[in-house]
């Protein structure tokens, strides 16, 4: 027995977009009707005769797609980092990279993030190739060596519009490769004493030998391959107290220190806060969060982070010399305790200083006229010294303004911005008396 299905089929069939040839085909076949007129489709498709037909045909090649990167999320940040408005400085990908796992939560391999840069010609030309020296590697035992040197003169723009000018003393061990990094205000022997005896004071000893370079507050003349060189006399006694040997570089040959020199551009890592920072204080806070990270990382000389093999390196340090000989060759700072107004005393006039440190003591240091304010040992503001009787930052008085004022009114900045024109102009007619 045959079975008849009767099948109405709708012979109307709109074409909107190539996708929809497929389905054209098969219905032109069901009804046994000819091919379609093609130049006329690919006319009011918009697109070549042929690519028509090979639609409705079915000869082409899929098209697949291009599958994302996670890091494309972060290429408007990366644009803005790089580009030439941005104060922030990179010196190499891997600071770039470490900046964006810090600041952005960045979740990827160095090596994919090194592809993404390299493969982008804008980003890849922001970083170019440096000419490295050929030296032969040399390695020390435990507690033999440490390596000394400065990075100078670093200018950072503050996020205040202020500019400063910092120096980062830089004590390596040689075997371990743990890094002792410190922020200074200036490179003469009395900050070269006291950022080595807080150094020595971190390590918990001393090493035996300290390589240097030919610094002047280390060297009154140049050790070169023709002369042994003078160790300036104050420097050789500093050496004798602590028990540490001199070992000057050849100059000219800065390879000699690679333990120190090669970590010197993670040092640089601090650039990529140029114009961020608010004070000292917070440039100190991130220059010892670049060296906590620098230490905990696997070191390729080792294979091993610096902190794990310095555990073992600090057993075969010298010990330190007693207190009094540490003391004597620490910065000369006067003691000063900050009241509630958020200031401290000195010479009878008043400073500021961030509020969090309100009832504090804090040591205060001179150098050229300005004041150099030190909390635990860290850096924490700088003031010129000048003849107004107070004298706030700008951040220091808006932060103990919104803490006295809390809740009280809602334009608290401008009523702070007032209040600090008032107390310059105290300021002026207390100095018309004088």
């Amino acid at each position: 027995m045959r079975m008849i299905f009767k099948i109405n089929i709708n012979t109307e069939f709109e074409v909107n977009k190539l996708k929809d040839l497929k389905k054209l085909r098969k219905l032109m076949e069901v009804n046994k009707l000819d091919k379609p007129n093609f130049s006329k489709l690919a006319r009011e498709l918009g697109f070549d005769r042929r690519t028509v037909k090979n639609h409705y045909e079915g000869n082409f090649k899929k098209q697949l797609k291009k599958k994302g990167s996670m890091i494309d999320d972060y290429h408007g940040i990366v644009s803005s980092l790089l580009s030439t408005e941005s104060l922030q400085i990179f010196y190499y990908k891997s600071h770039l990279y470490r900046y964006l796992q810090r600041e952005h939560k960045l979740k990827c391999s160095r090596s994919n993030f090194n592809h993404y840069i390299l493969k982008n010609k804008e980003f890849a030309e922001y970083f170019k190739p440096q000419k490295t020296s050929n030296s032969v590697k040399t390695e020390t035992v435990f507690g033999k060596q440490a390596q000394f040197d400065w990075k100078e003169k670093l200018k950072i723009t503050l996020s205040t519009g202020e500019t400063v000018v910092i120096n980062v003393g830089s004590l390596v061990l040689s075997a371990s490769r743990f890094k002792v990094w410190n922020i200074h205000v200036s490179l003469d022997q009395t900050n070269l004493f006291d950022f080595l005896v807080n150094a020595f004071e971190t390590l918990g000893g001393v090493p035996k030998e300290i390589l240097i370079d030919n610094a002047s507050t280390m060297m009154d003349k140049a050790r070169t391959e023709y002369s042994k060189g003078k160790v300036n006399s104050r420097f050789q006694q500093f050496a004798n107290d602590f028990g540490f040997t001199i070992s000057p570089c050849i100059r000219s040959r800065p390879q000699t220190k690679a333990k120190v020199e090669n970590p010197m551009r993670i040092i640089d890592e601090i650039m990529n806060y140029n114009g961020k920072m608010k004070d000292l204080s917070e440039l100190c806070g991130k220059m010892k969060q670049i060296t906590d990270e620098a230490n905990s990382r696997i070191c390729q000389a080792t294979g091993l982070p610096p902190a794990l093999v310095f555990k073992r390196e600090k057993e075969h340090l010298l010990p330190l010399p007693n207190e009094k000989i540490c003391s004597l060759y620490k910065s000369i700072f006067t003691k000063a305790t900050v009241d509630i107004n958020s200031l401290f005393k000195y010479e009878q006039k008043s400073y500021s200083v961030p509020s969090s440190l309100i009832g504090k003591n804090i040591d205060i240091q001179v150098i050229d006229k300005k004041l150099y304010v030190y909390y635990n040992k860290s850096l924490v503001t700088s003031h010129d010294i000048i003849e107004k009787r107070i004298n706030y930052n700008k951040d220091h008085h808006l932060e103990i303004f919104e803490e006295t004022f809390r809740n009280k009114t809602d334009d608290i900045s401008d009523y702070a911005d007032q209040h600090l024109r008032e107390l310059e102009r105290f300021n002026e007619q207390l100095s018309e008396l004088t």
